[in-house]
């Protein structure tokens, strides 16, 4: 291979990106006291059921990180066709909150009933479908793809999100299935790895969305230029 070979191929696909930024601290130490506190709530699931409950911390939590990013995504990603990244955060939220665990008099249940029935209503639903639907095809596969080629994290870190929510789908799937053979702290294990694993999904999601796509060398010193040229 030639200089100008090699020059090429640096250039298609960056040294950098090949292992999707897997090798810095704060990603492996993330999977390290995720796989901590799993091994920790499979030990004591009844201590930990008291956090998992309908409205407890846990699933506030999730609530709460995917309103922050359904917020992130709607300032940094703007114009119609990136609208469907925090539509369908906020639609996630939503579904976290249960509007029956607030007093029916509550500012909360005000607003999520109000949620309740304004998404039940055909216009709405159709306005969002064609809302998500035409993002994905026109901003998302595309942006998918490209993302896969440059290792870019965020895709990453987005996959092992919803592997997360798959896996804790599955064992709430398994707990109906197979709940009437089980005891009942293992029904509780169950119940608390898969909140747990939802609260992994959102707190995954909130992460992808903040990393986003990293700054190429022609934006950092179109900045550098700028930066400079204010100090003179």
């Amino acid at each position: 291979m030639s200089y100008k070979d090699g020059f090429q191929a640096g250039t298609a696909f960056p040294a950098t990106n090949v292992s999707f930024g897997t090798d810095r601290f704060a990603f492996r130490a993330a999977l390290v006291l995720a796989a901590l506190v799993l091994c920790v709530i499979s030990i004591w699931p009844v201590q930990a059921s008291a956090f998992n409950q309908e409205g407890g911390l846990i699933e506030t939590g999730s609530a709460a990180a995917l309103l922050v990013a359904a917020a992130a995504a709607l300032y940094r990603y703007r114009g119609i066709s990136r609208l469907y990244i925090g539509v369908v955060l906020l639609l996630l939220a939503e579904r976290e909150l249960e509007a029956d665990v607030y007093a029916t008099d509550s500012v909360p249940y005000f607003i999520l009933n109000g949620l309740d029935v304004a998404l039940d209503m055909t216009l709405v639903r159709v306005a969002l479908a064609v809302i998500v639907l035409g993002g994905v095809v026109w901003h998302g596969v595309p942006n998918a793809w490209r993302a896969l080629k440059e290792r870019a994290l965020f895709l990453l870190v987005f996959f092992l999100a919803g592997m997360s929510a798959v896996v804790a789908q599955g064992l709430e799937e398994v707990s109906s299935a197979f709940g009437d053979g089980m005891t009942q702290v293992m029904i509780t294990r169950l119940f608390v790895l898969e909140e747990t694993l939802e609260m992994f999904f959102s707190i995954g999601i909130l992460a992808a969305v903040l990393i986003g796509w990293p700054k190429s060398k022609a934006d950092e010193t179109s900045n550098e230029q700028i930066a400079n040229a204010d100090l003179r």
